[in-house]
């Protein structure tokens, strides 16, 4: 089985360890696409650059893992995956509209479309899902721990 898990993973959070988790738990071959500097800095704020997310995210994996992450720079939302095929898409409820897009572009191509798991959120003190948004504001930790004061 072969599975595909993308993001910018800045800060890596508990949120993108329930995905990592789950891919995981399909497969050992698990595919991470790591968004671009151009792509993720679109969404209007300030991240680490790609080679220290990217690192981040593959000390994490071989730490918890054991096994040597496969680490893809991606430049849009589809990654490699119009290019090669995956048996599973691990998603967010935020991603998952774009993980449709991508069964849609598949199958216009002739291909066929990848199983799409949705994982929860994982949520905050407040029972607002954790986000890397959030974490920047200084709203949360990593762990979804108020920071702000009361």
């Amino acid at each position: 089985m072969k599975v595909a898990l993308g993001g910018t993973f800045d800060p890596l959070h508990e949120g993108h360890k329930r995905l990592i988790r789950k891919a995981f738990s399909i497969s050992k071959d698990v595919v991470f696409g790591v968004t671009s500097d151009d792509m993720a800095r679109k969404r209007l704020r300030n991240v680490l650059p790609c080679s220290v997310r990217a690192k981040n995210l593959k000390e994490y994996v071989k730490r918890v893992y054991g096994v040597e992450p496969r680490i893809e720079i991606i430049e849009d939302c589809y990654g490699k995956t119009l290019e090669e095929d995956y048996d599973y898409l691990i998603v967010s409820p935020e991603t998952y509209e774009n993980a449709k897009r991508i069964n849609k572009k598949r199958i216009e191509i002739g291909k066929k479309p990848i199983t799409i798991v949705v994982v929860d959120f994982v949520l905050a003190y407040d029972k607002k899902p954790i986000s890397a948004t959030r974490i920047k504001d200084g709203e949360i930790d990593r762990f979804g721990f108020n920071l702000k004061p009361r």
